[in-house]
C-alpha cells in the first residue's frame, strides 16, 4: 500500500503541472471589440504596404558553391 502512495506522489504532481501550464497558455482575450478590431486593421495596413528594399537580394543556384568562413579564419 505504502507504494502506491509513492506512485501516486509524482503522478498527481505531473497532472497538477499539466493542467498549470494548460491554463497559463491560454491566449489572451480582446478586453473590447474596439480593441480587436483596431489590432487587425494595423495588421491589414502593414500587410498592405509593400516589403522594404534591400541591397541583400542574392538568389543561390543550384550549381554555387558553398564557403564557409569559419574554416578560413581558423586556419
Amino acid at each position: 500500500m505504502s507504494a502506491l502512495a509513492w506512485w501516486l506522489i509524482p503522478v498527481g504532481a505531473t497532472v497538477l503541472a499539466v493542467l498549470f501550464v494548460m491554463l497559463r497558455s491560454r491566449p489572451s482575450k480582446p478586453t473590447t471589440a474596439e480593441d480587436s478590431m483596431q489590432r487587425l486593421k494595423r495588421m491589414q495596413e502593414a500587410m498592405d504596404r509593400p516589403m522594404p528594399s534591400s541591397g541583400n537580394t542574392r538568389v543561390i543556384q543550384p550549381g554555387d558553391a558553398v564557403v564557409d568562413t569559419d574554416d578560413e579564419a581558423s586556419a
